[in-house]
């Protein structure tokens, strides 16, 4: 395997040397005089920063798809109160619409209970069939 530049025209070329992997233990007689030396000592870097150039605009490509919080009259809040603590006392499938995670997100669900206190609505999702906590402050619109 030839994993060198061995010249071989050279006509003292030992046959040690040919299964030699390392040029750096071959004399330099034996190597040919024509190898590109590189470019010595790199003083710069050029691109050392992209890695976190590209992250910094994935970021701001993902901020810019943020939703924030819609703002809610005392109306919508009292409006959402009621439509809370009608389905939890007759239980039947209603959509809520919940802000998580910078984005608004529709869950089909069954108001099983709501913990006063805690400001808590504890749900059952109906596609899921999982117990959820939501927190009554992060409640957009009751359906």
């Amino acid at each position: 395997m030839k994993c060198h530049n061995l010249n071989p025209i050279h006509p003292q070329v030992p046959n040690s040397m040919l299964n030699e992997t390392n040029y750096k233990n071959i004399p330099p007689q034996y190597l040919e005089r024509n190898i590109p030396k590189g470019r010595g000592m790199i003083k710069w870097a050029p691109f050392a920063t992209m890695p976190q150039q590209y992250e910094d605009v994935r970021r701001q490509i993902k901020s810019q798809m943020y939703q924030y919080m819609p703002y809610l009259s005392d109306e919508q809040l009292i409006e959402i109160n009621i439509k809370i603590h009608h389905y939890a006392i007759f239980p039947s499938a209603c959509i809520v619409k919940y802000f998580e995670d910078h984005q608004i997100h529709e869950f089909d669900v069954v108001i099983e209970k709501i913990i006063e206190h805690e400001k808590l609505v504890e749900v059952f999702d109906c596609y899921t069939r999982e117990k959820r906590k939501l927190e009554f402050k992060y409640i957009v619109e009751v359906i």
